[in-house]
């Protein structure tokens, strides 16, 4: 038997390094996942057929940057220097956090964004990642990819990035932190969620082939068929991804608030915290005093 004693103050210090550990290998599955998808066999099936180069679009969209953002591996990257395995969410009344330690530019970068935690800059995130998707769904984007395999690494590259902004709304990557509340950030994760659905549904109610650089006499299967096959793979890989978003922090933020009703209210709120709504600002009179 070992006669080593463990202080309080190394177990604390030893959590938080296996914490960042197990996180790396997250950013470690998406990156294999992005090599997978780019050599082949995946690479020569996707010119092949729609839903397998649909594989690739999910992977560099969503599965990818979810993985790298839950990772963190900033530190390993040498693009942060600070400390702690784990980012502070938003607050919920809006108050200034304490920023991380550290010099790196993520550093940097996460203490400006405790300053900058509208709506308006987030959505404008989840537009952008609403572009670069629907662009490379367009029939020909895809039938470009088809004829020109190099410029799956241009698709790559945009797709990732945009998608890592994304999440970096959406979960703490420390160390960087959510800038929105909770309700906010599942608006955006179901918004991001039925933006992707809604592109995959117009391919869905297609009755021929949407696609032209496909040969679907070659390929085994039917173009109406492939087409099909791609809707549900896109469907299933965005409810996959982000439902657990939604769902984990609206329980999060019922669970800490004692009367919703209270914190809707406070979301109405300017930033000066005047009421927006008219007659959420009163508050019950106390009775008055009987006079003698």
């Amino acid at each position: 038997m070992s006669n080593t004693a463990v202080t309080p103050g190394q177990h604390d210090e030893a959590a938080p390094r296996a914490m960042r550990a197990s996180r790396h290998w997250l950013a470690v599955a998406g990156v294999v996942l992005v090599v997978v998808s780019l050599v082949p066999p995946v690479a020569t099936f996707a010119r092949r057929y729609v839903f397998v180069e649909s594989i690739q679009f999910v992977l560099f969209a969503m599965v990818a940057p979810a993985l790298i953002v839950l990772g963190a591996p900033w530190r390993f990257l040498r693009l942060s220097q600070a400390e702690g395995g784990t980012a502070a969410a938003a607050p919920a009344d809006g108050a200034a956090r304490t920023a991380p330690v550290g010099t790196g530019p993520l550093d940097r970068l996460a203490a400006a964004r405790q300053r900058q935690r509208s709506f308006p800059r987030a959505a404008a995130v989840l537009v952008v990642f609403f572009g670069v998707c629907l662009v490379w769904r367009l029939p020909p984007a895809v039938d470009a990819l088809a004829r020109h395999p190099l410029l799956a690494a241009a698709e790559l590259v945009t797709l990732l990035a945009a998608g890592i902004g994304l999440w970096l709304e959406l979960v703490a990557s420390p160390p960087l932190a959510p800038r929105l509340p909770n309700p906010q950030r599942a608006a955006i994760a179901a918004l991001a969620m039925w933006s992707t659905w809604a592109v995959a549904y117009a391919l869905g109610f297609a009755s021929h082939g949407v696609f032209h650089a496909y040969d679907a006499a070659g390929s085994g299967l039917s173009a109406v068929a492939d087409q099909q096959i791609t809707v549900g793979l896109v469907w299933a890989v965005s409810a996959f991804c982000f439902v657990p978003v939604v769902f984990v922090t609206m329980l999060a933020w019922l669970a800490g608030n004692d009367d919703p009703d209270e914190e809707l209210q406070r979301l109405s709120r300017d930033g000066r915290q005047r009421a927006v709504v008219r007659g959420w600002d009163r508050r019950p009179r106390s009775p008055r005093a009987p006079s003698p």
